[in-house]
């Protein structure tokens, strides 16, 4: 049984008196939240919201109070949110206990008793998998992997040989990890002869890889995706990238081989980088931003070709008023006899 008291040691919130004990089932949005559900409030736009609810709680920001709710108190009601949907979230095996009997397992692959494996799912020579782990169903795990411990590898991943995954990382349903990069060499006629990759991919701790995400393997070193990095469905990430610790990108990115991503970058969605530039930590990058030439630490980029965002931003701006400066000129030409 959890309760109020254990939610709020998860979120480092005091207990009010009295309410230590009431029991708490899950976490919910304001509406559909039951009298043993809480709730949080991250936004005034949901105030209302919260007030109608019938939460067992509601998680606020310090120093904020609702008339007739038991208040969580938090510096940030969304960060709290996100650990308590963490304790509550369902890790039970995604098809069945242990290796299913449809599964393909080479004989000389380490897994750990507590690993389940769905239906399908073939797994290779020399694989080793930590304890805790969930292997969905027609995943295919090539030889030499290793698979830290409390991972969950999602239906149709495939993982190819010699890919090292850290623990609690979540690999999402048809993500390739470890697939050859994009290397030709141009003969003088014009033809192509593939280059082969003999690295390999290592991704770090509490790493996130979305659905549909592709990973190259590196040429000879590795290609390095570091710990608490979050990457979103349909990104795709070449040869020998290194993307340093706690970096999130959002969707249908693309970064180039050999590209450097530094810590705790923020890059949106659409975005596209050349290869061999080095972006520095700290760094905001703009949706759709083509950047073309590496950045120092907290830069802050966006459009295309990417610049410092106030400076787009200006250009953004005047680029509204062109349709009025056109007509001021036509004006001055016609006013001065001035032929087209």
């Amino acid at each position: 049984m959890v309760t109020l008291a254990d939610i709020a040691k998860i979120i480092g919130s005091a207990v009010p008196d009295g309410s230590a004990e009431l029991v708490v089932s899950g976490i919910k949005s304001p509406v559909h939240a039951t009298n043993t559900d809480v709730t949080f409030l991250s936004s005034k736009e949901f105030l209302e919201q919260v007030k109608r609810s019938v939460c067992v709680a509601v998680i606020v920001k310090a120093g904020e109070r609702i008339d007739g709710k038991i208040c969580l108190e938090v510096d940030d009601p969304y960060v709290a949110y996100a650990k308590v949907a963490n304790f509550f979230e369902d890790r039970s095996p995604l098809f069945n206990e242990g290796i299913s009997k449809d599964a393909i397992v080479d004989k000389s692959a380490v897994i750990d008793p507590s690993v389940s494996v769905g239906p399908g799912t073939i797994i290779g020579a020399a694989v080793s998998i930590g304890k805790g782990c969930r292997i969905g169903a027609r995943c295919v795990i090539e030889r030499d992997s290793k698979i830290g411990s409390d991972c969950r590898i999602d239906s149709g991943t495939i993982i190819r040989w010699g890919t090292v995954i850290g623990n609690r990382s979540v690999i999402q349903s048809s993500a390739v990890i470890g697939s050859d990069g994009f290397g030709n060499a141009r003969e003088k006629d014009g033809s192509w002869i593939r280059i082969p990759a003999f690295g390999n991919v290592v991704i770090g701790d509490d790493t996130e890889i979305g659905a549909g995400t592709t990973i190259d393997r590196g040429n000879f070193d590795p290609t390095l995706i570091g710990n608490g990095v979050k990457l979103d469905n349909l990104i795709h990430i070449a040869h020998n990238v290194t993307i340093d610790e706690n970096t999130a990108i959002a969707a249908q990115t693309g970064i180039s081989g050999s590209t450097k991503i530094g810590k705790r970058v923020i890059i949106g969605g659409q975005a596209g980088f050349v290869g061999h530039i080095e972006i520095g930590d700290d760094t905001f990058v703009g949706a759709k931003a083509g950047i073309s030439k590496g950045t120092p630490p907290k830069s802050k980029i966006t459009g295309y070709p990417a610049r410092d965002l106030m400076t787009m931003r200006r250009i953004e701006a005047s680029q509204m008023e062109l349709p009025a400066l056109l007509k001021d000129i036509k004006k001055i030409k016609k006013q001065l006899n001035i032929d087209k």
